[in-house]
């Protein structure tokens, strides 16, 4: 091959090598910025980052800070709501009295039995709308399916009984408030008395003493009946709505209840709740009646008490 052929293939390939290379350079020129606008995003994206990290960590530190002042202000809440639950209760003392009935026709209350109690405290009156309200309030629980905006719809029944919760609301707003439910006996022992009374005034009944036999009458204030008020001081125990006890059902429990401190049986099905309400008749408002139902049921005539053991 001619020395000219050999020169012409040697320019060639330089030319195009040039040609690739200026190509490259151009190509490589509009990369670059996208390169370095990347390069400054991602400074931009970690400086983003390192900042909202320290804002986290400041955020998690703060809610601590806040979660133990709740935790301590909750502390100091109890503490005030233990001197604070005495005040509001009735002392029942350690003795004895007659639970149930002989009467024919009511077996779940047969036979008459004597009990021995422990001393314990209970409710005055029964838990209000306005405390129950607190209660949502501060907890976030569901309120009673009757109230809108999370509050009872008249606003002047602030001092009736809260109704319409189940047992299951009963049970967390007494522990809330460092109190339980009464048992059966607890409750039948501060309606009656130790003088064995069928209602917690005495042995007659009229709508001067409580409210019932109003089938389409509703709750009236707890302290509306002064003449209703048990031996042992305590307000409401018949009539107006039935209240939610401790234990469970068993229609023949009374022929083997322990003689002294019965909790009720060990298991059920259903609940109890004693008092009678506004739409019952005298006989259903007895101190001796028993009432039930399942404990995820609510309604517009149950309520409840506490109560609270006597150190």
């Amino acid at each position: 091959m001619e020395d000219w052929t050999y020169g012409l293939i040697i320019v060639v390939c330089g030319i195009a090598w040039v040609h690739i290379f200026v190509d490259y350079r151009r190509k490589l020129m509009r990369v670059m910025p996208g390169v370095e606008q990347v390069a400054a995003r991602k400074r931009e994206f970690s400086t983003q980052i390192s900042e909202a990290q320290n804002n986290s960590d400041h955020i998690v530190h703060s809610i601590g800070d806040l979660q133990h002042e709740i935790e301590s202000l909750d502390e100091k809440r109890a503490e005030m709501q233990k001197k604070l639950n005495e005040a509001e209760m009735i002392l029942i003392p350690p003795g004895k009295f007659d639970m149930g009935s002989n009467i024919a026709g009511k077996e779940d209350e047969n036979p008459e039995h004597k009990i021995t109690l422990k001393g314990y405290y209970i409710d005055k009156f029964e838990v209000t709308n306005m405390q129950y309200k607190d209660f949502i309030d501060v907890t976030d629980r569901r309120p009673p399916i009757h109230w809108r905006s999370r509050t009872f719809p008249d606003p002047r029944a602030g001092n009736h009984p809260v109704v319409n919760i189940t047992w299951n609301d009963t049970e967390a707003y007494a522990a809330w408030i460092g109190k339980r439910l009464p048992t059966e006996a607890e409750w039948e022992r501060a309606a009656r008395g130790d003088h064995g009374n069928e209602y917690p005034w005495g042995k007659s009944c009229s709508p001067d003493f409580t409210n019932f036999a109003t089938p389409d009458g509703s709750t009236s204030p707890i302290d509306k009946y002064p003449r209703g008020v048990s031996e042992h001081k305590v307000w409401d125990m018949c009539g107006n709505v039935g209240e939610w006890v401790q234990d469970w059902y068993d229609a023949k429990y009374y022929t083997r209840t322990p003689e002294a401190n019965p909790m009720g049986p060990e298991n059920g099905h259903q609940r109890i709740y004693r008092g009678g309400g506004y739409h019952c008749l005298r006989m259903d408002i007895r101190c001796a009646a028993r009432h039930f139902t399942l404990p995820t049921s609510s309604q517009m005539y149950i309520g409840f008490r506490c109560a609270m053991d006597a150190d």
